[in-house]
């Protein structure tokens, strides 16, 4: 088949964006590996079924931009992720597992060209409710027994949130004593009486044990819903 002119210079020139987009898909980066922030965030919540683990490298610190690390790697527990990228967040590393078979301990492992190694463990504690919430409960102080929540932790966001549009509701850290959130009146008075939205989230953020210059952390937060109805 004869090419005329014009289809030639159509055809080379579709031929060099395609090039051009192939080499931008392989382009390694030329990122300083030993001076990244490492940015580990764990989140989890009981009704999702899954942890979502997306790590991040950042340059110039905690705010800076996040970078394509390739050829250098990450993995959790053994698996090499691959990197995915988004206009707002910039480029990222993200798994999923499931919640049942998630929980214990992990390691997660940087590995720069020059094979350097960064190893950063944590443990993944999702927790329970040890009885179910009645169906109606009135306006007295109560308390949340949790099963399984991790005893080193001493607090929990307590979210309290109703129907009434002029009700900010409540959201704090609270104490947590052996496993139990008390709810005192001074909580309920933030919400109006009727149907309330229930919430109470871990969020940890654990210190590196191998990092760069940079620095890093890893945070952890997993949660749990529950819904009642308050009567005065």
């Amino acid at each position: 088949m004869k090419f005329s002119k014009t289809r030639m210079v159509l055809f080379l020139g579709f031929a060099a964006i395609v090039a051009g987009c192939t080499n931008r898909d392989k382009v390694e980066s030329t990122a300083d590996f030993d001076r990244l922030y490492f940015d580990y965030a764990i989140t989890a919540e009981e009704d999702a079924g899954y942890a979502t683990c997306v790590f991040q490298f950042r340059e110039g610190g905690e705010d800076g931009s996040a970078v394509n690390i390739e050829p250098a790697t990450v993995e959790l527990d053994g698996l090499k992720i691959g990197t995915d990228s988004a206009k707002l967040s910039g480029f990222f590393y993200e798994v999923q597992k499931p919640i049942d078979s998630f929980a214990g301990k992990h390691m997660i492992v940087f590995t720069t060209p020059n094979n350097k190694r960064y190893k950063n463990g944590f443990e993944f504690s999702p927790f329970t409710l040890e009885e179910e919430f009645p169906g109606k409960i009135t306006r007295k102080p109560f308390s949340i027994q949790l099963r399984n929540f991790p005893a080193a932790e001493k607090t929990i966001r307590l979210l309290l949130l109703d129907t009434a549009f002029e009700s900010s509701g409540f959201n704090d850290m609270v104490p947590v004593v052996n496993g139990k959130v008390n709810i005192d009146e001074a909580f309920l008075r933030s919400v109006k009486k009727g149907p309330i939205s229930l919430a109470l989230y871990m969020e940890q953020e654990i210190p590196l044990q191998e990092k760069t210059m940079a620095g890093g952390r890893i945070f952890i937060t997993y949660g749990l819903k529950r819904q009642f109805e308050l009567a005065d």
